[in-house]
C-alpha cells in the first residue's frame, strides 16, 4: 500500500498501545512511558521506542512538553488528532480533544505524574491484575447505568493471600475544601460496585485532615502515605477514619 508524502502509517501493535497509554495516563514522563509499554510487552527496545515517540510527537498525534524540574525531561499527552484517532477505535473517553486555547500546562500534570508511580509500583510488585484509569471510569459514570458513585482516580485489582481484591483509590495530592468532602463522603457511603477505598497523600497533615472529614463515613476507607506506599507497598501503615489502631494494607485486603 502507498502512502502520500508525509503521512504517517500506525502500527496496530506498536503506536496504538503507545497513543493509549498517554491518553489514560493524561501525562506521562519519557521514562514511565517506556516502563508502563515495557510491563505490557509493547516495549522492548529503548531506541526503537525513542525513534517511535519522535515519529508520533513529528506528526503531531502527541504534545510534547519540558518540565522544569523533572530529572525524566520530556512530558507527553495526547494531541486532538491522537485522542480523535483513538476514539475511533472505541477507547473509552469523553474528555476534550484539545488543549486549553493558552496552550498551557494545567495544575494536575504533577498529579497525573505521581498517580504513574503509583502504577507503576503496582506493576512491579507483579500482583496487580488490573487497573481502571480515570478516563474509563468517567466514561462508565457519563454513559452507563453501570456506574460508580464517583470518578475514582483509580479502581485496582489485586492478587492477595491466594485471592483477588479490588478497591478504590484516590491520589489526594492537596485538599479540596471541607465541603466537598461531606458530598464525597455521601457518594462513597451509597457506592456498591466496590466495597474498599484508599487514599494517598503526601504528607501526615493531610491524612489528619482527611480522617476529619470522612470521621463519620462508616465505610472502610483508609489513608496512607504515597511514599510509604512507593516504598513498602502491601506492608504500608495505614490509618482508617475510625478511632484505632494502624493496620497495613495486605491487612485491609483480606
Amino acid at each position: 500500500m502507498r502512502y502520500w508524502k508525509g503521512s504517517i502509517a500506525l502500527s496496530p501493535t506498536q503506536d496504538y498501545p503507545l497513543l493509549q497509554q498517554v491518553l489514560r495516563s493524561n501525562f506521562v514522563t519519557h521514562r514511565q512511558l517506556y516502563d508502563l509499554l515495557k510491563f505490557d510487552y509493547h516495549a522492548t527496545s529503548r531506541n526503537a521506542f525513542n525513534n517511535r515517540v519522535r515519529r508520533l510527537v513529528k506528526h503531531q498525534y502527541l504534545v510534547r512538553d519540558e518540565i522544569a524540574l523533572r530529572r525524566d525531561g520530556y512530558v507527553y499527552s495526547i494531541s486532538d488528532i491522537g485522542a480523535s484517532e483513538l476514539i475511533g477505535l472505541g477507547e473509552y473517553y469523553t474528555g476534550p480533544t484539545r488543549r486549553p486555547k493558552d496552550g498551557q500546562l494545567p495544575r494536575g500534570v504533577y498529579h497525573a505524574l505521581e498517580l504513574n508511580q503509583i502504577h507503576l509500583a503496582l506493576k512491579r510488585s507483579q500482583q496487580l491484575i488490573r487497573w481502571m484509569y480515570d478516563t474509563e471510569i468517567h466514561s462508565r459514570n457519563e454513559l452507563t447505568d453501570n456506574r460508580y458513585a464517583k470518578d475514582y482516580d483509580a479502581v485496582v485489582t489485586v492478587r492477595n493471600d491466594g485471592g483477588e481484591r479490588t478497591f478504590a483509590l484516590e491520589y489526594e495530592r492537596t485538599p479540596k475544601a471541607r465541603k466537598e468532602y461531606s458530598d464525597i463522603s455521601a457518594n462513597i457511603a451509597a457506592e456498591r460496585a466496590v466495597d474498599r477505598f484508599l487514599y494517598l497523600v503526601p504528607n501526615y497533615d493531610l491524612i489528619s485532615f482527611l480522617v476529619g472529614c470522612f470521621a463519620t463515613l462508616r465505610r472502610p476507607i483508609y489513608f496512607g502515605l504515597a511514599r510509604d506506599f512507593l516504598d513498602k507497598l502491601f506492608d504500608m501503615p495505614l490509618r482508617g477514619a475510625r478511632p484505632g489502631a494502624m493496620t497495613t494494607l495486605r491487612n485491609v485486603l483480606r
